[in-house]
């Protein structure tokens, strides 16, 4: 732990519950939850300094087409002010030492892995730091960096499983759905058909810039040394943004 810390005692212990409760949800798919000191802060542009970062990490499945990888989704809780704001990753790790796959073409939503991401991972971290929420309404905000594409064989099951997540962020404590750093061609399209008949309000679909992002989310890997994976673009900082005026 830090010498000292900006993150008040109450507020680590109801982070610890809020995550604990969300690993058992995803216990099907070796969810583990970490929280660690990032004394050189990733997210320090946002809160002005470095501080503890609060992670929940899930294993949703072997990679598609890769093996010896796994793609992993991990939510970060990192700015004292606002607990209920988060900073949702897909991603693949390397599984023998945890490394990240940098390459933004990276990972691909096979069917297999898209079914217990968009069913399963991100609606339980849709409801994961409700009770976080400092006004008292049950309500959170996070952001989902989505890199990577969708492969040519999961192409028409992609708007479906979209759907069922426009339709039920509300219910589940979420104020919008903000992804960003999008740049698949082949699967913007139809998504954005679709928040365009479904959810018109509150959905923002923020593709990628040339610009990159300072930011960077703090991994630990299985030797214990943390790992700064950059690779984000301007479009996560304009996601951010947009997620605190939603909680403000």
């Amino acid at each position: 732990m830090p010498v000292s810390s900006p993150w008040p005692a109450h507020t680590i212990r109801a982070l610890d519950q809020a995550l604990a409760a969300a690993a058992k949800e995803l216990s099907a798919f070796d969810a583990r939850v970490e929280h660690y000191p990032v004394s050189e802060g990733g997210y320090a542009d946002l809160t002005g300094t470095g501080v503890e970062v609060f992670s929940l990490e899930a294993r949703i499945g072997p990679a598609h087409r890769r093996p010896g990888y796994s793609m992993w989704g991990v939510l970060q809780v990192f700015d004292p002010a606002q607990p209920n704001l988060a900073l949702i990753r897909i991603l693949e790790r390397r599984d023998h030492d945890g490394m990240p796959e940098q390459n933004p073409l990276r990972p691909q939503y096979g069917a297999a892995l898209d079914r217990p991401l968009c069913g399963v991972f991100l609606p339980v971290c849709n409801r994961a730091l409700a009770a976080l929420d400092p006004a008292g309404q049950g309500v959170s905000q996070h952001v989902v960096c989505f890199h990577g594409r969708v492969p040519a064989d999961n192409l028409l099951q992609t708007p479906i499983r979209a759907a069922a997540l426009f339709r039920r962020f509300r219910t589940d404590g979420q104020k919008a759905i903000i992804w960003a750093d999008i740049h698949d061609p082949l699967t913007v399209p139809p998504v954005r058909l679709l928040h365009r008949l479904i959810s018109r309000t509150d959905t923002h679909l923020i593709p990628r810039t040339t610009t990159p992002s300072t930011l960077h989310t703090s991994l630990r890997l299985t030797d214990g040394t943390i790992h700064q994976l950059g690779g984000m673009s301007t479009a996560i900082d304009d996601g951010l943004a947009i997620a605190r005026h939603a909680l403000s």
